[in-house]
């Protein structure tokens, strides 16, 4: 299985981004995929961005897009839907990260899951390294590696 991480914003060198390489380190298959999408319209940049990140999920692939007004799974959860597909000759998982003005409604249509860390907002920097870890968490699992207890 090949990971993608799409995120939308500019590169930075945080403390975020220290351990979220950590976990991409762990993960044999992980790309990530930064975005920059300039626009004063927000509702064009968010429609701009949303292409961005449709088109960074390959043919064979599955687009799981990260907002705070999707479904709330388990790690047990999202493993066993990633298994499924892996099972189903699915190759590829794009997980997406929206711009600071949320996600389209585009996306959200096009994307086949929709999930949220909580009803909380995140700042991009701690999304990207939380789906870093829950990539690596869910290969633990699948593997029945003792990681996730």
């Amino acid at each position: 299985m090949q990971y993608i991480i799409s995120t939308i914003g500019k590169a930075k060198n945080s403390d975020e981004d220290i351990i979220t390489h950590k976990y991409l380190k762990r993960i044999k298959n992980v790309e990530l995929k930064q975005f920059e999408v300039k626009n004063n319209s927000p509702e064009k940049k968010r429609d701009k961005e949303a292409l961005k990140l449709i088109n960074a999920t390959p043919k064979n692939g599955k687009l799981i897009l990260l907002d705070e007004k999707g479904e709330n799974l388990s790690s047990n959860d999202l493993a066993k839907i990633i298994l499924n597909w892996r099972n189903n000759n699915i190759t590829n998982i794009n997980f997406a990260i929206g711009g600071a003005f949320g996600n389209s409604e585009k996306i959200k249509k096009t994307a086949d899951i929709v999930i949220a860390f909580g009803q909380l907002t995140w700042p991009h920097q701690m999304v990207k390294m939380m789906i870093a870890e829950q990539i690596y968490r869910i290969e633990t699992i699948i593997q029945g590696h003792p990681y996730h207890k």
